[in-house]
C-alpha cells in the first residue's frame, strides 16, 4: 500500500480499473458522510465529492452527531445553493457511532429509487473516479457490499516509526469477490443490503467503542450477502500529528481488540465462546510478545507486532468484564 505526505506531488490514481463502458451511468448513489466537529475535512472532502468524474446519479447526505448546533449544518448551508450535487444535512442529536449510521441507513430507506449508499467518513477524500469504481465491481460481482483501499496522508513532521503503523494501512486485497470487508470508510452498500428491513443495520451497543461496522458485515455475511473489493476506488486518509504518538496507537489497538472480542463472542466462538477465546487471547499475547522481542530491530515488523500485542490485550480485557469506549 502507499501512504503520502501532505503536500506530496504525487499523482493520484484516477483511472477506473474496469474501464470506460462500466454501466455506471443513472445509477444512484446516495454518499452518506458522518460528521462530528471537522467542518474543515468536510468541506475538503464534499469539494473533492464536488469534482468527481461519475456518471452515476449522486446525492449527497450530511449526518452531523454533534445535532442541531453542529458546525456541519452550516457547511452544508453555505454550499447548497451553489453545489453541484443535491446535498442535505440532517442533525443527529443521539451520539454514538451507530446512532449516526443508522440514521443515514434510515433515511436512505425513504427513497424507493435508491440503488446504493456510499459511506466515506468526513477525515478523507476520494479520487475522482471512487463511486464510479465502487459501483462498477458491484454491477461485475453482484456482491450486496463493496470495499476499496484508505491510503495514509500524514502530517509533515510525522515520525518515520508511524509510517509503519499497520492501523493506518487497510486490507489490501485483489479485485473482485472477497470474503468479508472490515471497515465503512470506504464503502458501498447495494440497496438489498439495507432497503428491506426497519430494524438497525449497526448494532447500538458498539456506540462508543466502535465495532459496530464489523458486527454489521458479520450479521449480513451470515444473512447470505456477498463481498467485494475495488483497489482503484481509492480514498485518502488524513493522519493528523496527533495520531501518530505511541499513546495513541497503543489505545487505538486496544480499542480495536477490546470491540472486536465482542464481534467474535458473537459471531466466531459459538455457545462456548468464552472459554475458547480466553486461552486464544492468552496464546496470542504469548507469541505477539516474543515476535516482538525477535524483530526488536526492525522498525516495521516491531511495530507490527506492537500492535498486535496490544490488541491481544484489549481482546483478553473484555473477557475479563473490560470494556473501551474511545468515543464520547
Amino acid at each position: 500500500m502507499q501512504s503520502l505526505s501532505a503536500g506530496s506531488d504525487m499523482t493520484i490514481p484516477t483511472a477506473g480499473a474496469l474501464g470506460d463502458d462500466n454501466g455506471t451511468a443513472g445509477a444512484r448513489v446516495l454518499i452518506a458522510i458522518p460528521t462530528f466537529r471537522r467542518p474543515d475535512g468536510l468541506r475538503r472532502l464534499l469539494a473533492a465529492i464536488a469534482a468527481m468524474n461519475t456518471r452515476a446519479d449522486i446525492r449527497v447526505l450530511v449526518a452531523d452527531n454533534e445535532g442541531s448546533e453542529g458546525a456541519g449544518l452550516a457547511v452544508v448551508q453555505a454550499l447548497a445553493g451553489s453545489y453541484r450535487f443535491p446535498i442535505e444535512a440532517i442533525p443527529v442529536p443521539e451520539r454514538g457511532l451507530s446512532n449516526v449510521r443508522n440514521a443515514m441507513i434510515a433515511y436512505a430507506r425513504k427513497d424507493a429509487g435508491l440503488d446504493y449508499v456510499a459511506m466515506i467518513d468526513d477525515d478523507e477524500w476520494p479520487t475522482e473516479s471512487w463511486i464510479d469504481d465502487l459501483v462498477a465491481m458491484q454491477k461485475a460481482t453482484g456482491s450486496s457490499v463493496v470495499g476499496g483501499p484508505n491510503l495514509p496522508v500524514f502530517a509533515p513532521g510525522a515520525p518515520d516509526w508511524a509510517r509503519h503503523c499497520p492501523l493506518f494501512v487497510s486490507d489490501d486485497m485483489p479485485d473482485g469477490p472477497v470474503d468479508i470487508v472490515w471497515g465503512t470508510c470506504n464503502l458501498l452498500l447495494h440497496k438489498s443490503a439495507f432497503a428491506h428491513s426497519d430494524s438497525n443495520l449497526f448494532d447500538p451497543l458498539f456506540n462508543r467503542s466502535g465495532g459496530e461496522d464489523v458486527d454489521a458485515f458479520m450479521r449480513l455475511k451470515s444473512s447470505g450477502h456477498r463481498f467485494a473489493w475495488s483497489r482503484s476506488a481509492v480514498v485518502w486518509d488524513d493522519i493528523p500529528l496527533n495520531r501518530t504518538t505511541l499513546g495513541w496507537i497503543t489505545r487505538r489497538a486496544f480499542r480495536i481488540g477490546n470491540s472486536n472480542m465482542l464481534v467474535q463472542l458473537r459471531w466466531k466462538y459459538g455457545r462456548h465462546g468464552r472459554l475458547v477465546a480466553l486461552p486464544s487471547a492468552l496464546a496470542a499475547i504469548a507469541a505477539n510478545s516474543m515476535l516482538l522481542l525477535a524483530f526488536s530491530l526492525s522498525p516495521k515488523r516491531r511495530l507490527t507486532y506492537y500492535c498486535r500485542l496490544v490488541r491481544s490485550i484489549g481482546k483478553l480485557a473484555f473477557l475479563t468484564g473490560r470494556r473501551s469506549f474511545e468515543y464520547g
